[in-house]
């Protein structure tokens, strides 16, 4: 009885957690499709750097909306790594320099 009731809790919260993830709308370079996931086409609008930083914005058109994704990347170490800058605090990007995502907020 005990384990019956421990099963069905956790059943309860995995389905609560899952009606609660956010939806992926795009991929930056997905290992398979590319920059095509989900009918997305990416559009590099800026870019800049210098001193170990590149900076690239996109403008990323997909069938559920526009996105706009801001990528700092950091060069100067032995492996880069990039912090994302989302237009809008309704979707977040999250991933590595090479393959990330773009996320709606539910």
């Amino acid at each position: 009885m005990k384990f019956r009731l421990i099963a069905t809790a956790a059943m309860v919260f995995g389905l609560v957690s899952a009606a609660h993830a956010d939806t992926k709308v795009a991929e930056f370079g997905d290992p398979v499709l590319g920059n095509s996931w989900g009918g997305c086409t990416f559009t590099k609008t800026y870019s800049t750097g210098g001193g170990g930083y590149l900076f690239d914005q996109y403008q990323i058109s997909c069938p559920t909306g526009t996105y706009t994704v801001g990528v700092y990347k950091n060069t100067s170490g032995s492996w880069p790594t990039c912090t994302f800058y989302p237009g809008s605090p309704t979707y977040y990007a999250q991933g590595d320099c090479s393959n990330w995502r773009v996320y709606l907020r539910p």
